[in-house]
């Protein structure tokens, strides 16, 4: 190593970590000898901060790498980490053919992540639906220490990555900003002294187009390093809009880095990092399935009750389970249902007829900067300070409510209206040792201010109406949903987090952790809602003079005389056309003047964690023919801000804090002379005040999905990871996870065509027997790959599978009531690839093959019981293939 600083962290953090695993071999490097510890390490890292895996020579064979994590901000074994982590290095990533974070969901145990344009990360069952700018994600992402704090933002698949941890259970005492679920810890390839570099390309089926270069470019030696990349994504899309003429769930992505690393002396190092990221994709777009009888007591959903332009039967709005449809009469609104219908029986084919276009377009920069002045040979300090922007803008996250080629119920963003974020963070870390280095510690300082505005959302819907008898038959002219809301957000954070493990015998280690945290949201939101006495103005004089119908327009009402002409004269194709079109397509209603609403609060938590681990000593080990075990038990509470939410007329409502507390027991064993590893954990996860999106009223009886809290709920469940060496050449591996989910308290009103018409209370229904949302309960995955060295290079050929979970993609209580109507089926997918370098290791190629089978699965989306009766689905990547080539010089 020709770089002081990294040469003197390297030496010190290396000869700590060998005294520490108490080893008497020796192994050679360079001009130096280090201890090699008893396990029979075949490797070392060589990077501060990275889990890089780097063989050594003359070490026993058939000996598992060894993974270096930082997981508790220092260089440490993974089997000597009382956390559950997973670890990946950069060639581990390439030989997997995980190119972006969302790849990871199937690699590693409890971990789901969507293939969308943005991350929606879930750990151990815990994420988050919502995709807003209003709530923080429970998983955080950092790269090179930077917090990422909004998910749009996370999806970093150009920096070229050293490693990635993945760490389960809540995160806090460790890391700058609190997690419930866990995080994801990317590091990067720092600059190199040597001028070097490399240049991907990828080309395969829909179009795939990828190309990445990177250059190490040594500006002074061994002083100031530099780095620049440069990358480029583009593919096709997989689905066939047959309405929009779009080719939607397509990838463009344009990026660049640069870093520099200066080394002013033997103890100080300075990194700096600029990233720009451009992203112009048409993201996923959605399928309708109907639902029946999917409300309260069997009743059909408010939408489906309703009567729609183009209806010529009458709707029956007080069918159930113990009412019968009316003779004469339809279910459900014939219109709606034949065109989610229609949308249902094209999905098998990648079509979609939504009528909404899709436009997902993101401008991303993040600066950063850290600074670590190694003080004296116990103490270091690291200084991390970010800053990013980014202007997200289009008309993004599937925007059609009925998700069908009627113009029923849409958001949208007026004129693509951006939204613009800012964050500025600076985080302080002393990292230290005391007691002969018994003890461990680090202490942290974190403050985060983000601005955030986030533009105007618009929501449009038809008037419909509901035919009811009372007792004699009238037709309500349902007013239509018309609204235009625009945010303005600023978060502040701060806090401060002290961890310490100390050894308290040479096989026990007790770890405790502390964390003071403060949340401060300040949100506004301006309103413009429907004016509903114009729009009846309008509409009533629209259907004057309609045989069928006497209008009492102040009563927003009709008396049916004739209810056949009344149909006839199709009344509500009538009153939406009396309405004149904007630029975009939508209906332009009347709306009242602006109705501003602001909230601010602050919140406060004290988060403590606590782990006891024991390392087996060596007459065990011995007796048990294994090389290393270490078992532990841990506690941590986890906390994750609170928030506001605008329900319709009522203004803004609080969304309390969630908290957790998080159980478990942990094992690490390796065995058959190093060749054999299997570590896991059982966990238990309880929540209170979870977070979750729900399908609530507001005082005007308009539906609205709206984030609140649930009372209490519980997460049980457990994970293993399991990878043997049987021959120098072959590496098998398999992860699986399980996770019991409880709702142990959550009642709401569920929705009830009956009570609104009758004008009383809306039921209350226990959804504690619910399963939860979007996490499968079963996962597990199967990996085999052999190393082939021959005359013509390295072939590496490796097989995937994956299997997941049935899944529960409920939103609302009639959901949960239909599981059989709102569940996803299990699927398993197959990756094949085959890998080759040459013998100089110069020229790489590989040609690879993703859900080998062509499986048709799905994910995202939500079923939607008691208010739209449908249930939206996302159909995932089909089979894709193709070749990779890779240059490094």
């Amino acid at each position: 190593m020709g770089a002081g600083t990294l040469r003197s962290e390297f030496d010190r953090q290396t000869q700590r970590y060998n005294n520490k695993r108490k080893g008497d071999a020796m192994l050679k490097f360079g001009d130096r000898t280090w201890m090699r510890p008893a396990l029979g390490l075949n490797v070392l890292s060589l990077a501060v901060g990275g889990a890089l895996l780097v063989p050594t020579a003359g070490v026993q064979a058939q000996v598992l790498e060894e993974v270096i994590v930082t997981a508790r901000k220092r260089q440490e074994a993974m089997q000597d980490v009382p956390v559950s982590v997973t670890a990946f290095t950069g060639n581990q990533l390439r030989d997997a053919g995980i190119v972006n974070l969302k790849d990871l969901g199937y690699q590693t145990p409890g971990v789901q992540i969507d293939q969308s344009s943005a991350a929606q990360i879930w750990i151990r069952g815990i994420g988050q639906r919502d995709d807003g700018s209003r709530v923080d994600a429970p998983v955080g992402v950092y790269v090179d220490g930077l917090y990422i704090p909004r998910k749009d933002g996370q999806l970093l698949d150009l920096i070229d990555v050293e490693s990635i941890q993945v760490l389960r259970g809540p995160q806090g005492t460790l890391f700058g900003k609190n997690t419930t679920a866990g995080a994801l810890v990317v590091t990067t390839q720092m600059p190199d002294t040597e001028f070097s570099g490399f240049v991907d390309a990828r080309v395969g089926n829909y179009e795939r187009r990828d190309l990445k270069a990177s250059a190490n470019i040594p500006l002074v030696d061994d002083v100031l390093l530099s780095k620049v990349t440069v990358g480029s994504v583009r593919r096709d899309g997989y689905q066939r809009n047959i309405v929009t003429g779009q080719e939607a769930a397509s990838e463009d992505r344009l990026s660049a880095a640069l870093q520099l690393r200066w080394l002013p002396a033997d103890t100080l190092t300075v990194d700096a990092l600029a990233y720009y990221g451009e992203t112009a994709e048409i993201q996923p777009t959605t399928n309708c399935r109907w639902l029946e009888r999917s409300s309260f007591n069997g009743e059909d959903s408010l939408f489906g009750n309703r009567i729609l332009p183009g209806d010529r039967v009458p709707v029956d709005a007080y069918n159930d389970n113990d009412t019968p449809v009316m003779p004469g009469f339809s279910a459900q609104s014939p219109s709606f249902e034949a065109a989610c219908r229609r949308s249902e029986a094209l999905q098998d084919d990648y079509r979609t007829t939504t009528d909404q276009r899709i436009e997902y377009n993101l401008d991303n920069l993040l600066l950063g900067l850290t600074v670590e002045w190694e003080i004296n040979d116990s103490l270091s300090l690291k200084s991390i300070t970010g800053f990013g922007e980014q202007e997200k803008s289009g008309n993004f996250g599937n925007p059609d409510n009925d998700v069908t080629e009627l113009p029923f119920s849409t958001r949208y963003r007026p004129g693509g209206s951006p939204s613009d974020r800012d964050h500025f963070s600076q985080e302080l870390q002393f990292i230290g040792s005391a007691f002969d280095d018994r003890l461990d510690y680090t202490f942290g300082l974190f403050a985060m201010k983000e601005n955030i505005d986030d533009g105007t959302d618009g929501s449009v819907s038809w008037s419909t109406g509901s035919l009811i008898f009372a007792p004699v038959p009238i037709m309500l002219i349902n007013s239509p949903t018309a609204e235009l809301q625009t945010y303005e957000l600023e978060n502040t954070t701060y806090a401060a987090f002290f961890q310490g493990s100390y050894e308290l015998t040479d096989q026990l280690e007790l770890t405790a952790g502390l964390r003071w945290t403060s949340e401060q949201r300040e949100q506004s939101v301006s309103q413009l809602l429907l004016d509903e006495a114009a729009f009846r103005e309008t509409a009533f004089a629209a259907i004057a003079g309609t045989p069928g119908i006497i209008p009492l327009q102040a009563a927003g009402v009709g008396l049916v005389t004739d209810l056949d002409a009344l149909l006839a004269a199709d009344i509500f194709t009538t009153i939406n056309n009396a309405f004149p079109l904007d630029a975009e397509g939508q209906q332009i209603y009347p709306l009242l003047p602006a109705v501003d609403h602001h909230a601010d609060e602050t919140w406060e938590e004290v988060t403590p964690m606590l782990s006891l681990a024991y390392h087996l000593p060596e007459a065990t080990l011995d007796a048990l023919g294994m090389q290393s075990a270490m078992v532990y038990l841990g506690y941590a509470e986890g906390f994750k801000s609170g928030t506001f939410e605008p329900v319709g007329i009522d203004g803004q409502a609080t969304v309390q804090p969630e908290t957790v507390v998080n159980y478990e027991l942990g094992f690490k064993i390796d065995f058959f002379g190093s060749s054999m590893r299997l570590n896991g954990a059982l966990f238990r996860t309880d929540f209170d005040d979870m977070q979750l999106r729900q399908v609530l009223l507001d005082s005007g009886g308009s539906p609205r999905v709206v984030l609140t809290n649930a009372s209490s709920t519980r997460i049980t469940g457990g994970e293993l990871e399991w990878s043997w060496l049987p021959t120098d050449n072959l590496l098998l591996m398999a992860t699986g996870s399980y996770n019991d989910y409880d709702y142990l308290d959550f009642e709401e009103p569920q929705f009830s065509s009956r009570a609104l018409f009758a004008q009383q209370p809306l039921p209350i229904t226990d959804r504690s027997s619910e399963p939860f949302a979007e996490v499968p309960k079963l996962t597990y995955s199967l990996a085999v790959q052999y190393t082939w060295d021959t005359s013509w290079g390295t072939f590496v050929p490796r097989l995937d599978y994956s299997y997941v979970d049935e899944i529960f993609m409920g939103l609302d209580a009639g959901a949960g009531q239909n599981l059989d109507q709102s569940t996803f089926d299990d699927y398993g997918l197959l990756n094949a690839r085959l890998g080759w370098r040459s013998q100089s290791g110069r020229l790489e190629g590989a040609v690879y093959a993703t859900n080998l089978t062509d499986e048709l699965y799905y994910f995202g989306a939500a079923a939607v019981g008691d208010s739209t009766g449908a249930f939206q689905t996302t159909t995932a990547p089909p089979r894709m293939y193709g070749l990779e080539f890779r240059y490094n010089f």
